[in-house]
C-alpha cells in the first residue's frame, strides 16, 4: 500500500534534483553580477546565493517527509573546520579587534555556503542514474563557456570581473587587447580552474571508452576547451592540468592516450607566445634566486675615496619584480599572511583581515585562522584525498569515472592553491565541493 506522503516525497525529490541541476548549470554560465552590496563592506550578494538558499529550503522540507538522514564520515572534519573558523572569528572580533565584525561573519558564512553544496549533492545522488545525470549535466555548460569566450574575443561581449574593487561592482567592460580571457567567470584564474575540471572529466571519459570513434567527440571538446584555456594564461593551472591528465591515464592504464593528451597540451604551449614569455619570466626568477644561493659574490678591491657627483638613474628591477604576479606574491601578499600568523599563531587574525587576496590558500588559512585553522583544513583535505584514493581501487563503470575525475580535480586544486585562492573563489569553490560530494555519493547504493 502506498504511503500518504509518497506523492509529496516524490515531488520534493524532483524539485531537489532539478534545483541542484540548475546550480550546476547556473554557476558556470551566469557572470558574477552583484544584486546588491552589503552596507559598509565590499561583499556583494549574488543570484547564486539565493539559488543555493532555495535548494536548502527544499532539502529541509524533504527532510521533514523522509525523517532520516545519514551523514558521510567526513562530516566530522567539516564540523571541526567550521568550529575553528568560528572561534577564530570571535577571537578576531573580541580579542585582536582588527576586523569589522560583520565582514568576518559574512566571510565565514560564504565558506559555509560553498562547502554546503558538498552535502546537497551527496544527499541527492543516492543512485547511479542520478549520478550519471549530474555528471553529464556538469559537462554541458562548458560548451556555453567556450562560445561566450569566443564572443568576448571576436564580438566584444561584456566582461564582468572582480579582479579589483571597482570592477567588482558589476561594471560591464569589453576585452582589451593583450588582456587575459575571463569568459563567464570573474577572472582568468577562475576560468582556467573551471576548464581544468572539465578537461579532467573529458580525459577520464575518453579513457573509459574502448574505441577511438567514441572518443572523438570528447577529444574535440577537449581541444576546444584547451584553446580557451590558453587564452586565460594561467601557468599554475596548466601544471595542475598536466598532473590531472597523468593521473587519469595511470589509473586507466591508457598511457598512449595520455601521451596524446599531453602532446596536444605541449603543442598548444609551444605555439602560444604568451605562455612561452610567462614561463621564461618565472624561469629567470628561479635561476637568479638559485645563483644567489650557490655563487659567492665577488667584491672589488678597495680604492682611494673619490668624490663624484652621481647621475640619477632608475634603480633596476630585481628579477622577481620583472614578473609582476610573482613579485606581488613574494613581496606583498605572502609576507602579509605570515605577519598575521605571527600576530596570533593559534587562531590567526580572522577572516578578511589580510584583504581580498593572498594568492596562496595555505598561507591564507594560516594567516586568517592560525595553526588550528590550518591543521583542521589540512585534515579535511587529507580525509578527502584518503577517501578518493582508497575508494577508486574497487570502483567500476560510472562510479570509477566520477572518482578518477575527482582525483584529477583534487590534485589540480591542491597544486593551484599554492598560487591561487581557489577555495575562496565562489564559482570554482562551489563546483569543486559539488564534484567532491558527487564522488562521495558513489558509496551509496
Amino acid at each position: 500500500m502506498t504511503k500518504p506522503d509518497a506523492p509529496i516525497r516524490t515531488l520534493l525529490d524532483s524539485f531537489y534534483k532539478y534545483l541542484l541541476a540548475a546550480v550546476l548549470i547556473f554557476i558556470p554560465l551566469y557572470p558574477k553580477f552583484p544584486l546588491f552590496t552589503v552596507p559598509f563592506t565590499y561583499v556583494s550578494i549574488r543570484s547564486e546565493d539565493f539559488l543555493i538558499s532555495i535548494v536548502w529550503l527544499v532539502f529541509f522540507l524533504r527532510l521533514l517527509v523522509v525523517k532520516k538522514l545519514s551523514f558521510p564520515k567526513i562530516s566530522l572534519h567539516f564540523a571541526v573546520y567550521f568550529l575553528v573558523g568560528l572561534v577564530s572569528g570571535l577571537s578576531a572580533i573580541l580579542i585582536t579587534k582588527n576586523v569589522q565584525p560583520l565582514l568576518v561573519m559574512l566571510h565565514f558564512a560564504r565558506r559555509l555556503e560553498y562547502m554546503s553544496v558538498f552535502f546537497l549533492i551527496y544527499f541527492a545522488a543516492q543512485d547511479k542514474s542520478t549520478r550519471r545525470y549530474f555528471l553529464e549535466l556538469s559537462i554541458l555548460p562548458a560548451i556555453g563557456v567556450f562560445f561566450y569566450g569566443l564572443a568576448q574575443i571576436y564580438f566584444q561581449a561584456p566582461v564582468i570581473s572582480t579582479m579589483d574593487s571597482e570592477s567588482s561592482k558589476g561594471v560591464a567592460m569589453t576585452l582589451r587587447p593583450g588582456v587575459t580571457l575571463n569568459s563567464t567567470f570573474a577572472g582568468h584564474y577562475d576560468l582556467a580552474m573551471y576548464l581544468t575540471m572539465m578537461m579532467s572529466f573529458l580525459v577520464t571519459i575518453s579513457s573509459s571508452l574502448h574505441t577511438w570513434i567514441k572518443r572523438l567527440p570528447f577529444l574535440g571538446l577537449f581541444i576546444a576547451l584547451l584553446w580557451l584555456f590558453m587564452q586565460a594564461g594561467s601557468r599554475i593551472s596548466l601544471v595542475g592540468l598536466v598532473l590531472s591528465v597523468c593521473l587519469v591515464s595511470i589509473y586507466y592504464r591508457k598511457y598512449l592516450l595520455g601521451l596524446l593528451f599531453l602532446g596536444v597540451i605541449f603543442a598548444f604551449i609551444a605555439t602560444s607566445p604568451q605562455y612561452v614569455d610567462r614561463f621564461k619570466s618565472i624561469f629567470k626568477v628561479f635561476t637568479v634566486k638559485t645563483s644567489q644561493i650557490f655563487i659567492t659574490p665577488v667584491y672589488a678591491a678597495s680604492t682611494p675615496k673619490v668624490t663624484l657627483t652621481p647621475t640619477p638613474t632608475q634603480e633596476p628591477l630585481r628579477a622577481i619584480q620583472q614578473d609582476r604576479s610573482t613579485s606581488i606574491r613574494f613581496d606583498v601578499e605572502w609576507p602579509r599572511a605570515m605577519r598575521a600568523f605571527y600576530k596570533n599563531p593559534f587562531l590567526g587574525t580572522g577572516y578578511s583581515s589580510i584583504t581580498l587576496a593572498t594568492d596562496n590558500d595555505y598561507l591564507r588559512t594560516l594567516g586568517e585562522t592560525g595553526l588550528l585553522g590550518f591543521l583542521s583544513f589540512f585534515a579535511l583535505l587529507a580525509a578527502l584525498g584518503k577517501f578518493l584514493f582508497k575508494t577508486v581501487k574497487n570502483s567500476t563503470g560510472l562510479d570509477k569515472i566520477i572518482l578518477v575525475s575527482a582525483i584529477g580535480i583534487f590534485i589540480s586544486f591542491l597544486t593551484s592553491a599554492v598560487f591561487i585562492d581557489v577555495f575562496e573563489s565562489s564559482k570554482i569553490a562551489i563546483l569543486f565541493w559539488a564534484y567532491m560530494g558527487l564522488a562521495f555519493s558513489t558509496t551509496n547504493t
